[in-house]
């Protein structure tokens, strides 16, 4: 079966987003690509189930398509009606996690102006201005993003992050002395941070194509011997290259492109290194369900909460080493043992008033109700 297609415009937030959604019988697999202005700002996939990918028919498979397409589409309106609800409430943990979903999701106006209300409510959230210089940087607004992100280290100068994130923008920027400065500043706090030395690494080199003759900066020979230093350390300190033998390669070719003088080309591989070591992230879900359950009443949807749970369950089986996922697993429990929790009270409630002399029922849905309500403030303190 040939590939099919389905085109919506959405008006959201005063813009206008375009949303192609193309599907694949043969794959079972299905993409949305949501366009503003001209560009694709951020694509959503899915594919069938296993389980009800063997007797899936065609028809049953443009149903499934279309809901998708639906959902994608009902998301973006509503990302607007939260980031509302939350702006009335004036609250900057939340408008910093709204932030981040409107960043994971290309939308930058919105990101950017997220944290810049963030850090007005609250003006020491280190967090708000750290997320604002990768959003500036993601614009390619590379004097802000340093602004935000020198701010961010005057509240917390000891984060390695921060000053990697900071090196960057000025990498970018092609400001060679100040991000090597700053990955330095990075590895200093940190020096087993295989990201800087790999950042500092490709500075390096950059620098030696823009900046080969420069009063600060060592000779070309010896940044490039830095550079082929830093890769090697990078390579003992993280055991996924030697598990990766395509990653493996790609860093061998740095380093050989390096030591053969062909500097270009290794530029060339550093990009590439950086493009295929994109990993999913997950904390757009974790965020999405946070702002979803307290302003987008995702927490009385079952469906959305089974979801996420699948979601979430998939990726500790994968990863259980990260604490966010498994903190926001147990939050997604206990929204559902809150649901049952609901559940069981307008039972209790339900057979004392078939049956009014049915003292045990009254007695249990009245001590469901009064414990109901600590249960609650339990779950309001978690996620606050």
């Amino acid at each position: 079966m040939d590939p099919i297609g389905i085109n919506t415009n959405v008006f959201a937030g005063g813009k206008m987003y375009h949303i192609q959604t193309a599907g694949n019988f043969g794959h079972l697999s299905i993409k949305s690509e949501i366009w503003e202005q001209g560009r694709v700002i951020y694509v959503e996939r899915t594919k069938v189930d296993p389980e009800r990918a063997h007797k899936m028919t065609p028809e049953q498979f443009n149903d499934y398509m279309n809901a998708f397409h639906q959902e994608v589409s009902w998301e973006i309106e509503l990302l607007y009606i939260m980031r509302d609800k939350v702006r009335s409430i004036k609250h900057p943990v939340s408008t910093n996690k709204m932030g981040m979903v409107f960043l994971r999701r290309g939308m930058l106006d919105e990101a950017i102006g997220e944290f810049l209300l963030a850090a007005e409510y609250q003006p020491d959230m280190v967090e708000a201005y750290s997320n604002l210089g990768t959003a500036y940087i993601q614009k390619k607004d590379y004097a802000a993003a340093c602004s935000a992100l020198t701010r961010a280290l005057e509240l917390a100068p000891n984060y390695p992050d921060i000053h990697h994130a900071l090196g960057m923008a000025y990498h970018l920027n092609k400001q060679y002395v100040e991000a090597l400065e700053s990955f330095h500043m990075a590895l200093k706090i940190n020096p087993n941070y295989a990201d800087a030395l790999f950042s500092a690494a490709a500075a390096f080199i950059d620098s030696c194509i823009f900046m080969p003759d420069h009063d600060t900066l060592p000779p070309p020979s010896i940044r490039k011997k830095r550079a082929v230093e830093y890769l090697e350390k990078v390579k003992t300190l993280r055991t996924d290259i030697g598990q990766d033998n395509t990653l493996a390669a790609m860093f061998q070719q740095f380093i050989d492109n390096i030591n053969a003088d062909q500097l270009a080309q290794a530029v060339k591989n550093a990009n590439e290194i950086r493009e295929y070591q994109k990993k999913d992230t997950y904390d757009e879900l974790m965020n999405s369900f946070y702002l979803k359950f307290l302003f987008g009443g995702a927490g009385k949807d079952e469906k959305i909460l089974e979801k996420y749970q699948k979601k979430l369950e998939t990726i500790t089986e994968n990863n259980p080493v990260f604490a966010d996922v498994q903190n926001t697993l147990g939050l997604v429990y206990l929204v559902q043992c809150r649901n049952l929790f609901i559940k069981a009270m307008n039972q209790f409630k339900k057979a004392s008033e078939i049956n009014p002399s049915y003292k045990a029922a009254y007695k249990n849905y009245r001590l469901v109700q009064n414990d109901g309500k600590e249960f609650l403030n339990l779950l309001r303190a978690i996620l606050k």
